[in-house]
């Protein structure tokens, strides 16, 4: 049977390496469809800012210890080049535009650790191990689900169609795939279309120099009463993971109520100069630092997907960002996704042997069904932090300084993360086959 997979990104990937790990490709042909050119497995991983999507942070993403914990089940070389290739996070630092530290917490929680990486150089290692002949670069335009028998099918640009036994729709936050199951016209307006939030990010990577002092494994989140501003390092060190490298990641998140209309052309001038002047005067020497001669590349607006009543339509799912783009500040979209291609292949390989002809709908079904409410509680507690970087007030702003160090103080955040990190995929999708059984 054949099995498309749309989106080359981290999902596609991901999900391609989790088809094979269940050995579903001994029995299914699986083409993985890409509209932008596609490094080839030798071709060294580039920094690509003009790429948007809702898992990013500047140009890096931070895989939660979530989202570790898949990878290391799926192949333990992958981890471990995730890890030598990143650097590992284990304390988060926020402090305030004045200067004072709020909190002093752990990266992940119960001793957890997460990791900073630049995007592209993730998907890179995603992508050394998919032979280059499952990669096609051809855009998809539309997806078609036929009612009753007849099998779902792509439109891609040239106009031409093909259909498919099973199509996986890891096509971000402006999925085709979503708009098909949702039976929408228009790409842009629509029920369940990407709503964008009001806040805008720029962001990149500068020299470790720049955020000289402070401590290996440590991210810095800085409030402000005018917006946000993080800062990491990116890459370990070659000799030891947890020592820094030679790139951090910056960004700066701040109020903008309407969308630009171009925004991936941008005055770039213009964009540091309002930079410069939003985080003036704030006690902060790496963040001087950074903006004061940072090259500007990209705007990032902050667009969501609505909650997804369902995330399958018979033989189509969706995966990662097409059924859950997350605010960055939640800090688990990339770690979400991946939680989503191993319950996915699991789930197939389960039905697929259990009912060969409708196993794909069946898997697809309770795919959903486990998924949805996980991701529901991931997307309030991104909703909560969201709001910490928008405009305020004097008032509002102590208010939400007192609101940071009380969570800290009385630890008011572990029961959350408590339910992040013990979340184990292969347990719950165990689970509930057997419930449905």
């Amino acid at each position: 049977m054949k099995i498309a997979i749309i989106g080359a990104g981290i999902s596609g990937l991901s999900q391609y390496l989790w088809l094979k790990k269940v050995r579903l490709l001994n029995d299914h042909s699986v083409i993985i469809y890409e509209a932008r050119e596609t490094q080839d497995r030798n071709a060294t991983a580039a920094v690509n800012l003009e790429t948007y999507n809702a898992s990013v942070i500047g140009a890096s993403i931070g895989l939660s210890p979530t989202g570790l914990h898949v990878l290391k089940r799926l192949d333990q070389d992958l981890y471990d080049e995730i890890l030598r290739t990143g650097h590992i996070i284990r304390t988060w630092r926020m402090s305030n535009a004045r200067g004072w530290t709020l909190a002093h917490e752990p990266a992940g929680g119960d001793n957890e650790t997460m990791v900073m990486i630049g995007r592209d150089a993730c998907c890179q290692i995603f992508r050394n191990r998919v032979p280059d002949e499952v990669v096609v670069r051809r855009k998809v335009i539309d997806v078609r689900l036929a009612e009753g028998d007849n099998r779902p099918a792509l439109v891609f640009q040239d106009q031409t169609t093909e259909e498919f036994d099973f199509v996986i729709g890891c096509d971000g936050v402006w999925s085709r795939a979503r708009r098909a199951i949702f039976g929408a016209q228009d790409r842009d307006q629509y029920e369940f279309s990407p709503q964008y939030e009001g806040l805008v990010g720029v962001g990149g990577f500068v020299p470790s120099s720049k955020i000289q002092g402070t401590p290996d494994g440590e991210m810095n989140a800085v409030l402000g009463a005018n917006g946000f501003f993080g800062y990491g390092y990116t890459t370990g060190s070659p000799e030891d993971g947890s020592k820094a490298g030679d790139t951090a990641t910056w960004w700066s998140t701040y109020t903008l109520k309407k969308c630009p209309d171009d925004w991936r052309n941008i005055d770039k001038d213009d964009v540091k100069k309002q930079l410069q002047k939003r985080h003036l005067g704030w006690q902060n020497a790496a963040i001087q630092s950074i903006v004061r001669d940072v090259e500007i590349n990209s705007l990032y607006p902050t667009f969501i997907t609505p909650l997804l009543p369902t995330w399958e339509k018979g033989s189509c799912v969706l995966v990662g960002d097409a059924a859950h783009a997350l605010q960055p500040s939640s800090g688990q979209g990339a770690s979400m996704a991946l939680e989503d291609c191993e319950a996915l292949a699991l789930f197939l390989r389960h039905y697929l042997r259990k009912y060969p002809e409708g196993g794909f709908v069946k898997a697809a079904r309770q795919y959903s069904d486990l998924r949805r409410p996980r991701l529901a509680m991931v997307f309030k507690k991104a909703q909560q932090l969201a709001g910490m970087k928008e405009d305020m007030g004097l008032v509002q702003e102590m208010l939400m300084y007192f609101f940071v160090w009380l969570l800290s103080r009385f630890r008011l955040t572990e029961g959350y993360m408590h339910m992040l990190n013990a979340y184990d995929v292969p347990s719950e999708v165990s689970k509930a086959i057997t419930e449905s059984s």
